[in-house]
């Protein structure tokens, strides 16, 4: 008579086996995914910066994107002042292009610290000179992540309206993931 399936000490065995290489995986997992996070909001508001820029380029007008704590944003139209005169002339903007919630690709463990709570774009692309103290830094961080697996990242928007990530541990010269 053959034998067929597997003997309760084999099944044990496996079992055993496997929660141990689990313990050692799921906390490797959890970093994983934490700094994935980090990496989803980085991105998110990169593009939403981004795309202000665009928006205030192609309508040639001045855009304002604002980013809240959560890593909700929203980008539209600033109001322009118009005389009677020239009311008809000026093409209509609205004042939210777009936007996104903070439950869209976020975590309530990923933290997010910015110089201010808005830029201006001007319709040539660039930060808005006439608005004193507008964005220019974000840090994104997760507090869930240990220190020595946390993947920091920050975005740098220069005077010019470009938006770049960079990695604030890397201290290398020459290295594009510099700040």
């Amino acid at each position: 008579m053959q034998q067929q399936g597997f003997s309760l000490i084999e099944l044990v065995v496996t079992v055993v086996v496997l929660m141990a290489v689990s313990m050692f995986a799921i906390p490797a997992f959890q970093t994983s995914i934490g700094n994935s996070q980090i990496r989803t909001v980085t991105e998110s508001i990169k593009n939403g910066l981004q795309q202000a820029r665009i928006e205030a380029i192609k309508r040639n007008t001045r855009v304002r994107f604002t980013l809240q704590a959560n890593g909700a944003w929203q980008l539209g139209c600033v109001a322009q002042p118009v005389d009677a005169a020239t009311a008809a002339a000026v093409p209509a903007c609205p004042a939210i292009i777009s936007q996104k919630s903070a439950s869209e690709g976020s975590s309530a463990n990923v933290i997010i610290v910015a110089d201010n709570p808005s830029v201006v774009f001007t319709g040539f692309g660039a930060r808005d000179p006439a608005v004193a103290n507008g964005l220019s830094r974000v840090d994104v961080s997760n507090n869930q992540v240990d220190q020595a697996e946390l993947k920091d990242l920050r975005i740098i928007l220069a005077a010019g309206g470009h938006a770049r990530v960079c990695d604030p541990a890397v201290t290398a010269v020459g290295d594009t993931r510099r700040c």
